[in-house]
This record gives structure tokens, sequence and C-alpha cells, in this order.
């Protein structure tokens, strides 16, 4: 019975000192969140990608938006560049936040994110 204790508290470890260094070379400044104002001005010096559903992309998107899927945008083979800078939205900004995380792992260029997504924007 003790065996078992020993073999779980070094799993634990284990795992534990797995979490503490997976993020340890990741760089999330890259990753900056900018107000309406500031994506409108700025972002047609980048790749400006939409990450909604897909029925709201063809309803209505900022113009010059490439519609992307999560797992299109994160795959290893995407055809995002990493060496310029993304412009990216959602909905209201939580899964761009978290996809933006996953670029930055992925060594991406700059990432900016829309504050408040696609449903703040003003016309």
């Amino acid at each position: 019975m003790d065996w078992i204790q020993i073999i779980i508290a070094i799993a634990a470890g284990l795992l534990l000192g797995w979490f503490l260094t997976r993020n340890r070379n990741i760089d999330y400044t890259k990753i900056h969140t900018i107000n309406e104002t500031d994506f409108k001005n700025n972002m047609r010096k980048g790749q400006l990608i939409d990450i909604r559903k897909k029925e709201a992309y063809e309803a209505d998107r900022i113009k010059g938006a490439r519609h992307f899927t999560v797992k299109e945008l994160t795959h290893k083979y995407t055809k995002v560049r990493k060496d310029l800078s993304i412009y990216l939205y959602c909905d209201n900004g939580r899964k761009s936040k978290r996809i933006a995380r996953k670029l930055a792992k992925n060594n991406f260029s700059d990432i900016y994110i829309l504050e408040g997504g696609f449903d703040n924007l003003t016309t």
C-alpha cells in the first residue's frame, strides 16, 4: 500500500513540474488588446483574421478579413504567415484571447486583438 502512495506522489510531482515549465519560453508580450480606433487604423498593416462562425462571417464582416476556423488557424500548416502581424477578432474578444495565446506558442509575430470583438464595433 505504501508503494502506491509513493507512485502517486511521484506522478503528481512530475505533472506539476510539467505544468510549471511548459509555458516558460513563450513570449506573451506579443499579444496586444487594442481599441476599435487603433484596430481600424492599423489592421491593413498585417493579416486581418475573423475567427467567428462561418455564418456570422458570411452575414457581416470587416472588409478584407479572411475567415479561419480555430483548427485551420492553429494547424501546423496554416496559410497564415508567422512573420506578419495578425489582427484578430471574434464575437466578443474572449475566443480571440485564447487563440492569440496558442498563436504566440507557435512563434507568430505580434498579435492584435479587437477589444470587445465584432459585437462591440460601431458603424
